[in-house]
């Protein structure tokens, strides 16, 4: 496979390494809504995502990360496509896991031991970098929206936030960009730390001005332009 999503670690790292990696593991074919891993979890694993079995479709982005707050709230820390890896940050420190992560759609999952993916980790430095520009964006991606929680209203960052999914795996139709991911209200107020019903006012709202069409799960951006605007000009 080579149709790698742009930006997933599988994209950046050539085909001999990504060759070499997918040889190192037989894939595990799951479902939607299937827990590859759960917060708390102390397994030493890394896990790369990859497409469905033969004759499902599936969207480019296949899992979500999620974690409970002490106070019982739950928080969406971000969506991974094929190509991403998950689990991997568990190899740089010594605790549990600090967030479940759920299939969204069909796909299929290797599994790699920490010893397996560091040796080859040190036979492919390019996957070295790669894996190091990966968590890079992430971070940043992470601070970002930590920032955009304190300095936006709830229509601002949900505009921001369906631009940038739509930009990083969007899917085009007649009818504009569809997000390539399926999320309720509720998730896209986990991602963005607001409440389900002030999600509900910010997407009819944007209905009501023809920024989007949107059904149960499904959300597809007509002026990506306009959107962006409520963001840029908050």
């Amino acid at each position: 496979m080579t149709d790698w999503p742009p930006g997933t670690f599988m994209s950046r790292i050539g085909c001999h390494a990504a060759e070499r990696l997918l040889c190192l593991a037989e894939p595990r074919y799951l479902a939607a809504n299937r827990i590859l891993i759960s917060q708390g979890d102390d397994s030493e694993q890394v896990m790369l995502l990859g497409p469905p079995a033969e004759g499902e479709t599936s969207d480019a982005a296949c899992a979500k990360v999620t974690s409970v707050l002490r106070n019982g709230t739950e928080a969406m820390f971000g969506i991974r496509l094929r190509g991403d890896l998950v689990g991997e940050l568990s190899m740089f420190r010594d605790a549990p896991a600090v967030a479940t992560v759920t299939s969204c759609a069909p796909l299929s999952v290797r599994v790699f031991s920490h010893s397996v993916f560091e040796s080859f980790l040190t036979e492919h430095p390019e996957a070295w970098r790669a894996l190091m520009a990966m968590l890079a964006e992430r971070l940043e991606w992470s601070d970002r929206h930590r920032a955009e929680f304190v300095g936006y209203e709830v229509e601002a960052r949900l505009a921001r936030v369906l631009v940038d999914l739509a930009e990083r795996h969007g899917v085009p139709t007649r009818e504009g960009t569809a997000l390539g991911v399926r999320l309720s209200h509720t998730d896209l107020g986990k991602l963005i730390g607001a409440r389900t019903d002030a999600v509900g006012n910010a997407i009819r709202r944007f209905r009501s001005e023809g920024l989007l069409v949107s059904g149960y799960r499904h959300v597809v951006i007509v002026d990506m332009e306009r959107l962006n605007g409520v963001y840029e000009n908050a």
